[in-house]
């Protein structure tokens, strides 16, 4: 059942694709992209010259649009290009579909296809043999239906997840700046850096590891060496 306000279209209605080619130049050096699998974006590959390139086939990167790397678009490589990738280059397994005029919002595509519902639709694209051998088809991905509410609402539901992604960024930063703060405390309190005000003046003593420890061995850990 689609929500009232709703609309249930094929994605071809909502979107179309963008392709603007590369004449490429053998003497000139270029950045390409890539995407991560999970969700995670887009990425820069190392810097390749053209004559490196050769008869790749390739296109100029084009801002504010839904980007997908064919070969793992069932696992969800899906993301979104922005103004920074503008010179850059992606080569012919990464589609580009702008929305349409009024058609759909591309925060909320990115969005949806980041969804476990969308790896479903991404999923049913994709088809393929054993192992990750699934390329998208794109005939098919356009003509994947979907649902999307009206274009405000759309805007709406996009502020909120990117207000939820900068907090999730932020912790993640404390985060990591607690754990290389622990690390140094580790470090300075095991080597003797830094004391407890209690135990100042208490001399440390060099020991060999064997004068306070013993080897111990399992009786599995036994019979393993004896087998």
């Amino acid at each position: 059942m689609v929500p009232k306000g709703w609309i249930q279209a094929p994605l071809g209605k909502l979107v179309e694709r963008v392709a603007r080619p590369v004449s490429v130049d053998a003497t000139k050096t270029y950045r390409e992209i890539g995407i991560r699998s999970h969700g995670k974006g887009l990425f820069d590959k190392e810097p390749v010259t053209g004559a490196a390139l050769g008869n790749k086939r390739v296109f100029w990167v084009e801002p504010d649009c839904l980007i997908l790397n064919i070969v793992f678009a069932w696992e969800q490589a899906v993301g979104k290009t922005t103004d920074k990738d503008v010179g850059k280059i992606a080569s012919h397994r990464f589609p580009m579909y702008r929305p349409r005029a009024g058609g759909s919002d591309v925060d909320y595509l990115t969005y949806l296809f980041k969804t476990p519902y969308g790896k479903y639709l991404l999923g049913l694209a994709s088809p393929g043999g054993a192992g990750r051998n699934k390329t998208l088809g794109q005939a098919d991905f356009l003509k994947t239906v979907v649902r999307v509410p009206p274009t405000p609402e759309q805007k709406t539901i996009v502020r909120i997840l990117k207000t939820w992604d900068r907090a999730i960024q932020t912790l993640d930063a404390l985060m990591q700046n607690s754990q290389m703060q622990k690390r140094g405390l580790m470090q300075n309190l095991i080597t003797g850096s830094e004391r407890f005000q209690d135990f100042t003046g208490q001399k440390w003593r060099d020991v060999q590891l064997k004068d306070i420890a013993e080897i111990r061995t399992s009786n599995v850990d036994k019979k393993t060496v004896a087998d």
